[in-house]
């Protein structure tokens, strides 16, 4: 009797398991929408001439020890964009000015600003200036964009 008992709390326990855990997981959450289907169409990024002199004094894209000291600090760096990289989640957009991204500074866009930007794709292989503070994220430096002026198109 006893080992039957047993077995019946076993099936029991069991069949109540999948519900249990499934109480207990969090649900995944949305997947922010592209930044291209949000960008704001009124919005333009600025442009700067080459020989301005907050293009001359701007760190290089590839100067990452420059770019260390400046962690913390207000600067500028310019480069060409040659990926704007949006993980699947989009919560973030990525302007990488190496084709290895750990060879170059980057600017992130995160998704609470999104709309405030104009289309991020249209940056690819366009040589920017970018400004704003330098943020250290896993020991490499960055500037997080929160107002469309802090990229420049840089016209000759």
């Amino acid at each position: 009797m006893f080992k039957l008992r047993l077995s019946l709390l076993a099936a029991v326990c069991a069949l109540s398991m999948p519900f249990v855990l499934a109480q207990d997981e969090k649900p995944k959450p949305e997947p922010a929408k592209p930044q291209a289907s949000v960008a704001s169409k009124s919005a333009k990024f600025g442009t700067v001439k080459a020989a301005d002199g907050s293009v001359t004094k701007a760190l290089k894209a590839t100067d990452l020890a420059g770019a260390k000291k400046l962690v913390g600090k207000d600067g500028a760096f310019e480069g060409t964009v040659v990926k704007v990289f949006s993980p699947s989640s989009n919560g973030l957009v990525i302007l990488n000015f190496d084709k290895n991204y750990r060879n170059a500074l980057t600017a992130v866009l995160r998704v609470k600003n999104y709309a405030d930007f104009p289309d991020m794709q249209s940056l690819k292989g366009k040589h920017v200036l970018i400004s704003g503070k330098f943020e250290d994220f896993k020991g490499s430096s960055e500037v997080v964009l929160t107002k469309p002026d802090q990229v420049k198109l840089i016209v000759e």
